[in-house]
């Protein structure tokens, strides 16, 4: 190690050479102690930069690499926001087609656009909002293996069975799929099934030509019939459940006893394999079809054939009696399904031709809806009256799609409310069918309870719905035309409906006391509403009068002519002591309620007004109409405060939400539209409907927002985007696989 400068120069001090000579080294050792300083100094600048090189060496690699995780986070945020774009547009694209297939990419877009841009988050949640709406479907059940044979509700409507091509027999808890029970007893396919009157047992046929009745509640067998030689494609009990009909490969109808087996009847007739049979509702008949395009239906007292129908262009696969046992509908392979009188036998319509053959067919437990499924991958709903009255409407109501899997069987619930459909695919779909209409819908009002819609359409009675079950409470039918309005009373007792023959109708709700009818108008009742307090009704009609009825009695209090202009739409003020007329001239006004005096004018003229709605603590008044714009009045000054643009047709229907925040606008231009009042902005725009929307109506606690109108459908659509996640998820369940991810989005596997 080299010596400190101050020792060197304290050696050649004690150096006993002479004096020069000591002079020179002393000189020579401090110009080596200066040259080992500077190299020192040297050293440490050498290493404080090569610190600093490293340092910077550091925070370049550093740099570099947040770069590089900055530039990979784009890449995949730019990646996430094309395949979002991807499901939006595949969503949008199936919403007719596949509204199932819809429903999971909206879903899975939604789930990605979590934290994106408000733009793509918007897109969507557009397109989760029109799946949410477009699609019926409620519930897909899995577990078949392959192709569903057959479907059937329990007469209680507890259980569902379904028959597979896998030889299995399934029953499930019908609400929710739960608690599934596999039956294994057919060699081969099982091809029909069938519960008995009691929904205790079950009954059903494979082609290996077993008869196998089972207990449905444990899911034992309970006994075989006679097995046959032939398999068999139908199976059905008779009313009371004692005999059960086969039909099969050959031409033979077999009736046979339930209790012992025995053969009771051979019905022969038919010239080819049968593939459909059913008893009538009385059990006194029994309709069968099959390969040779002929329906026969037979009288089980004697044994013969009442009824030889013919029609069908190919063979006939389905049938079903309408539930009064007044129609009897079949269907087959020449892609037509037909009604017929079931008494005389008698053709009464045949429906228009389908793109595929017809492979089911079934009546609603009401009588009021046919259903037909076929090859196509489609289930049809029709109006039953429509398609047998002779000069009636014949063409569906809606369609449930699921592409590229033919339905092979459809069932109703014993509700109504449900459909069930059986898929090649090896699924069975639960299809929701509530709140639908013959007409078109022109009013609908919550109970303020929030259980129960009451609802009105054209040409057919207004009806009392139950909101969590879809089915219908109370139909409202007298002796009146079909209503045009409906309200509730405030404590949800009573509901009040006004008819187009100028007569209103006051109806205890619950059902036990008789309805009170209020007439006097000689044209069609326009407008109709409670008092706040419930005790009194008013209405307003197309002959320009007002009248104001004691809600208890039905007694008029108030008879009033507002002028010549038919009246559109009439309210109470909150406080009761007022009621607000608006008609078709555009004339806006205020009337004393106990003697018809008018308080102001709001509006003398203008273009007309459609409707009326006042917020929750009455301070504004909403008005929409011809012109396309609603406006909000202060109720204090009279005069407007606001107007809310954005409709392309005219404003038929308003409601203010619960809190007062938000007005809700229905339009004929197929939109219905929800405002923030505080600042007038569009806060939402709903999925189009097919046709105007007559009818909109927030629910009580504020969370959802019925409309109805020519689509002659009740839509329901939660207003919070949560919501909408929310109600996506539970009813589509999984997301796409990997083989639709290839076939739709161009990738596989699927993204994680």
């Amino acid at each position: 190690m080299a010596s400190s400068p101050d020792g060197v120069i304290s050696e050649l001090l004690q150096d006993e050479r002479p004096a020069g000579g000591r002079e020179d080294r002393i000189a020579a050792a401090q110009a080596r102690a200066a040259e080992q300083a500077a190299l020192a100094r040297r050293m440490r600048r050498r290493a404080v930069g090569l610190g600093i090189l490293a340092f910077l060496l550091a925070v370049a690699a550093i740099a570099a690499l947040v770069a590089q995780q900055v530039a990979e986070l784009q890449r995949r945020q730019q990646a996430d926001v094309v395949l979002s774009l991807q499901l939006v547009a595949t969503a949008l694209r199936h919403l007719d087609t596949d509204p199932d297939l819809a429903a999971r990419a909206a879903s899975e877009a939604l789930r990605r656009t979590a934290d994106a841009a408000p733009f793509v988050r918007g897109q969507a949640e557009d397109a989760a909002r029109r799946a949410l709406d477009a699609s019926r479907l409620r519930l897909t059940l899995r577990g078949h293996a392959n192709r569903v044979n057959a479907i059937a509700f329990s007469p209680d409507g507890a259980l569902i069975a379904s028959a597979g091509q896998d030889g299995t027999v399934r029953i499930r808890n019908a609400a929710d799929g739960a608690a599934p029970v596999e039956l294994h007893g057919h060699e081969g396919e099982a091809r029909d099934l069938a519960f008995g009157p009691d929904g205790k047992t079950l009954a059903s046929v494979g082609e290996d030509g077993r008869i196998i009745l089972w207990d449905a509640a444990r899911g034992e067998r309970l006994r075989e019939l006679p097995r046959q030689p032939e398999p068999l494609n139908g199976v059905a009990f008779g009313r009371d459940g004692e005999i059960v009909a086969t039909v099969g490969r050959s031409p033979v109808v077999r009736l046979w006893d339930a209790d012992t087996g025995g053969l009771l009847a051979n019905l022969t007739g038919h010239r080819a394999p049968l593939h459909a049979v059913t008893f009538s509702p009385d059990g006194r008949h029994l309709a069968t079809a099959g390969g040779d395009a002929v329906l026969r239906v037979w009288d089980l007292l004697s044994g013969r054939a009442l009824h030889v129908l013919e029609g069908h262009a190919g063979a006939v696969l389905a049938l079903a009696f309408s539930p009064d046992g007044r129609w009897l509908a079949s269907a087959g392979e020449d892609h037509r399904a037909r009604l017929w009188d079931a008494g005389s036998g008698a053709p009464v319509r045949e429906l228009p031709e389908q793109p595929d053959t017809i492979r089911a067919v079934a009546f609603s437990p009401d009588g009021s809806l046919l259903a037909t499924g076929g090859n196509d991958g489609s289930a049809r709903l029709w109006d039953a009256a429509g398609c047998t009255l002779p000069t009636g409407e014949c063409q569906p109501l809606a369609a449930l799609a699921a592409e590229g899997n033919p339905v092979t069987d459809l069932a109703f619930d014993t509700a109504g409310a449900r459909l069930a459909t059986t898929g090649a695919d090896g699924s069975v779909k639960l299809w929701d069918i509530a709140f639908g209409h013959a007409g078109a819908i022109r009013s609908l009002a919550y109970s303020p309870d929030g259980r129960r819609l009451a609802t009105a359409a054209t040409g057919t009675i207004a009806a009392v719905w139950d909101i969590e079950s879809g089915k219908i409470r109370h139909r409202l039918a007298g002796e009146a035309s079909a209503a045009s309005r409906v309200a509730w009373s405030p404590d949800g007792s009573r509901i009040a409906t006004a008819q187009d023959d100028g007569s209103a109708t006051v109806w205890d709700a619950a059902g036990e006391r008789p309805p009170l009818m209020l007439r006097g108008h000689t044209g069609r009742i326009s407008g109709i509403a409670f008092s706040t307090d419930g005790h009194h009704v008013v209405t307003a009609g197309r002959d320009g009068m007002v009248g104001v009825w004691d809600a208890a009695s039905g007694a008029r209090r108030l008879w009033l002519r507002t002028g010549a202009a038919p009246l559109n739409c009439v309210i109470f003020s909150r406080d009761g002591r007022s009621v607000l007329t608006a008609g078709a001239d555009g004339a806006l006004t205020e009337w004393k309620a106990a003697d018809g005096k008018r308080l102001r004018s709001l509006q003398e003229r203008g273009d007309g007004i459609l409707d009326l709605a006042l917020s929750p603590d009455g301070s504004l008044l909403a008005t929409a109409g011809t012109d396309r714009v609603a406006r909000l009045w202060g109720m204090t000054g009279g005069k407007p405060v606001r107007s809310l643009a954005g409709h392309a047709g005219a404003i038929g229907a308003l409601a203010f939400s619960p809190d007062g925040r938000l007005l809700a606008t229905a339009g004929r231009d197929r939109s219905a539209r929800v405002w923030e009042i505080a600042s007038g902005a569009e806060r939402l725009v709903l999925p189009p409907q097919d046709g105007a929307v007559n009818a909109v109506a927030f629910s009580p606690d504020g969370r959802l927002l019925a409309t109805g109108g020519d689509g002659r459908r009740v839509h329901f659509h939660p207003l919070d985007p949560g919501q909408v996640a929310t109600a996506l998820h539970e009813r589509v369940g999984n997301g796409f696989t990997d083989a639709e991810c290839a076939r739709y989005l161009n990738r596989t596997p699927c993204p994680p």
